[in-house]
């Protein structure tokens, strides 16, 4: 069987894959240079990199945008997040009161006019952790409220 195009052998391999591991801007540099080097053949660079040729015109677009780096994969807004308002008053509630989502929730409906799910406040209190700081339980004294400190930042 003759040799075609694709099944000749290669002066070497460059595995993409564990460049970009290592830094994304370089495995995409690397690509260019390649391409540069011979001659903006874009099969023959896919296939060297062990890529699709898709990739390669995704280089070649960031090229031209002027960055090679990664873009970020977070939302750019979170339309249906819970106002920074809601958060502060549930996270004020949790450190006051030590009670779970559930009963937080009814706390918040009764004594706040607020009503907000539990699920809601689980989440809020999920991301919030480094904010809520309770002063050790020993310290409180029989019927004083137990008080902790609100972290900010």
């Amino acid at each position: 069987m003759r040799p075609g195009r694709r099944t000749r052998l290669l002066t070497g391999k460059i595995d993409y894959k564990q460049l970009r591991e290592i830094n994304p801007e370089t495995a995409r540099r690397a690509v260019l240079e390649y391409l540069k080097s011979n001659g903006h053949n874009i099969s023959q660079t896919a296939l060297v990199f062990g890529i699709n040729r898709t990739v390669v015109y995704d280089v070649l677009r960031k090229e031209k945008e002027g960055n090679l780096k990664d873009r970020s994969r977070a939302p750019r807004n979170q339309s249906r997040r819970t106002p920074i308002q809601v958060e502060d008053k549930v996270i004020e509630v949790k450190c006051k009161a030590r009670y779970g989502p559930e009963r937080l929730s009814r706390y918040l409906k009764q004594h706040e006019g607020l009503y907000v799910p539990p699920g809601t406040i689980r989440h809020i209190i999920r991301r919030n952790k480094g904010r809520i700081v309770y002063l050790p339980q020993t310290s409180c004294q029989e019927g004083e409220a137990r008080v902790c400190r609100l972290v900010f930042g």
